[in-house]
């Protein structure tokens, strides 16, 4: 297992991240119970069909309890897909309070220093480089003109 280091902060889960892994894997494994406890309930069932002896036939009493908790299991899961869509729901409108109250600041931010860096930006544009660059052209085009003199006095 890879552990977390100043030089690799991609590492580090976000404890958004975290929480989300963990409440997923809480989900699943109370859905994996609940799904464990209805076939345990199943087998019972069918145990004790085989044993009434009010039912006319043992498979009749079978099918009639697997009826039945095919009912159960259908309302489990709509009940399941209600909480989950409730749950959907307020995880949605975390997200837009979570949009609204802590991305926008920062775009706003992030937008104030964009506008600093560029005004910095062209301070330094206008009041150094450009006179460094016209001051560097002259000494060049002087330094090529001493030459030139010095070429043609050499020649004389």
């Amino acid at each position: 297992m890879k552990e977390a280091s100043a030089e690799n902060p991609e590492a580090v889960p976000a404890p958004a991240e975290a929480r989300l892994k963990r409440n997923l894997i809480l989900s699943l494994v109370i859905v994996g119970v609940l799904m464990l406890g209805m076939i345990a309930l199943l087998v019972v069932l069918a145990v004790d069909a085989y044993r009434s002896p009010v039912q006319p036939s043992p498979g009749a009493a079978v099918v009639s309890l697997l009826r039945d908790a095919a009912i159960i299991l259908v309302a489990f899961e709509t009940l399941l897909i209600g909480i989950l869509l409730i749950v959907l729901t307020i995880q949605v409108q975390a997200l837009v309070s979570l949009l609204r109250d802590e991305i926008r600041p920062m775009l706003e931010t992030l937008n104030d220093t964009l506008a600093t860096v560029r005004g910095t930006t062209r301070f330094v544009s206008h009041h150094v480089v450009s006179p460094t660059i016209q001051a560097a052209s002259f000494m060049a085009g002087v330094q090529r003109v001493l030459k030139e003199m010095a070429g043609f006095l050499r020649k004389r």
